[in-house]
């Protein structure tokens, strides 16, 4: 009974939210919350690099090519990941469709959290000869084990931190982080809980798909954090590596937060509250973070016009 109560109440959020997003004055009130809170942000690292030293920073930018290097791999983990979880759930290859998840990713990053599923899912309805529901059920059981995965590595990576002593960073890094850092926990822990809970009620995968998704995307995670871990550590080699932990559990902990308006900028401007615990010049710091979000929106607006040009040729292809 507890459990049928529990699905009409979610089965009633979810047809009030439907509701009230096809109301243009909702889309509109949403959209300015979102420019505001990156407007906000921006002003923020205006400010914040403004007292570091606008030259010193650029003065800075890290000459190590390894760091360029691990930054693209890093990029690509999750668009060669997907292909390979998407053949899995499909039992299509995907390979030659590799544009249309770098610009899922994308979607995800630059835009809007949860963009990119909505263009794979437009996507998939258009140029694959699959049933509707199979493409809304793979979609939807992929995103809620990668949720799953990126939950679990941030109870992990937190709790660490925690009993570690390097948590203290993260918490006072700027006000409200405490609470910032305990709801993402918290709820992290929670999901991926009622995830492994409620399996074969939240999924429809067929039987034996599942633990191949999972081992795709935990080792995606424990890779993403690596990379991201070598990448700080080939600009600035001397600072200790529980400090990346703590910027690393600073961006897991953020993209926790649903429809955050672009990641990239968002991680920036938390991550430059953490400079104080790497133990380098504040002007090093703020360059390589500086360095790590330029190659991101760079490199994000690169590839939709690479793709935008790819897909307009897929198109006239004929469907795979």
């Amino acid at each position: 009974m507890v459990m049928e109560a529990l699905k009409q109440a979610a089965a009633d959020a979810r047809e009030l939210w439907r509701r009230l997003r096809e109301r243009k004055e909702v889309q509109r009130a949403l959209k300015v919350i979102q420019y505001a809170l990156l407007a906000c942000i921006v002003g923020y690292l205006v400010l914040k690099l403004s007292r570091v030293g606008w030259l010193d920073v650029l003065g800075s930018l890290p000459e190590s090519l390894w760091f360029y290097f691990f930054f693209l791999l890093r990029f690509l983990a999750l668009p060669v990941s997907e292909i390979a979880l998407y053949e899995i759930i499909w039992s299509l290859p995907l390979m030659r469709h590799f544009f249309v998840f770098i610009r899922k990713r994308v979607y995800n990053f630059a835009v809007m959290g949860y963009s990119g599923e909505a263009f794979l899912t437009l996507w998939a309805r258009r140029r694959l000869h699959l049933p509707q529901k199979t493409i809304l059920v793979g979609v939807k059981d992929n995103n809620l084990l990668s949720a799953f995965a990126s939950n679990a590595a941030t109870v992990i990576l937190v709790a660490i931190l925690a009993a570690t002593g390097g948590l203290q960073a993260g918490l006072d890094a700027f006000p409200g982080a405490g609470w910032l850092f305990t709801l993402a926990f918290l709820s992290s822990g929670v999901l991926s809980a009622l995830v492994l809970i409620f399996r074969d009620k939240l999924m429809a995968l067929p039987k034996g798909v599942m633990p191949k998704l999972i081992s795709v995307h935990g080792g995606r995670q424990a890779l993403i954090i690596l990379l991201h871990a070598a990448m700080y550590a080939a600009a600035l080699p001397g600072a200790p590596v529980m400090a990346w932990m703590t910027f690393i559990a600073m961006q897991l902990v953020l993209s926790r937060i649903p429809f955050l308006p672009n990641q990239d900028i968002v991680y920036l401007g938390a991550a430059l509250s953490l400079s104080a615990i790497v133990g380098a010049p504040a002007a090093a710091v703020a360059g390589m973070l500086v360095a790590e979000a330029g190659l991101s929106q760079a490199f994000n607006m690169a590839m939709f016009m690479a793709t935008a040009h790819l897909a307009r040729t897929e198109y006239k292809r004929s469907p795979a």
